[in-house]
């Protein structure tokens, strides 16, 4: 999402991230792949912080970015729900036409918002074939009686 989202920007502009749950490592992740996009496009990160992946606390986290922010030029959601916030606070601020928005996961609720363009971009993670690989993991586990070489432990 960051590097695609890179190509919209240009160098100066300024970002914010909308983070999952402090400490959750698809957030962490997430986050850590946009800041690097921006920081290799020359885009300002200028506030990265916790929507707790709730809609609600999204849109007021949002809404007090763009006060703060008023030149802002995009925001990234760690998940979709965070960006349906997101939007409404863009919103709110008259501000959907000229703030890029992406978010994750891909879900059913903000494909209206794509339609309209009030948001960029969001990526699909293809839950199905996750699912998929965990069984996988775990016949591989079950019949070697050890963990898969490409594993990590946490």
């Amino acid at each position: 999402m960051g590097d695609f989202l890179a190509k919209k920007l240009k160098a100066g502009d300024k970002v914010v991230i909308v983070e999952g749950a402090p400490n959750a490592f698809n957030g962490t992740q997430r986050r850590l792949g946009f800041q690097d996009a921006m920081q290799e496009a020359g885009v300002d990160v200028v506030s990265s912080q916790s929507g707790y992946w709730e809609t609600d606390k999204a849109n007021q986290v949002v809404a007090a970015m763009i006060t703060e922010h008023p030149d802002l030029k995009a925001v990234l959601c760690a998940n979709d729900s965070m960006a349906l916030g997101a939007a409404a606070a863009l919103r709110g601020a008259n501000k959907s036409q000229q703030v890029l928005l992406v978010g994750y996961d891909n879900i059913a609720a903000v494909q209206q918002l794509l339609k309209e363009g009030r948001m960029l971009a969001t990526a699909d993670q293809h839950a199905d074939q996750l699912a998929v690989f965990g069984i996988e993991y775990a016949l591989d586990m079950i019949e070697n009686q050890s963990m898969p070489a490409d594993a990590k432990l946490r």
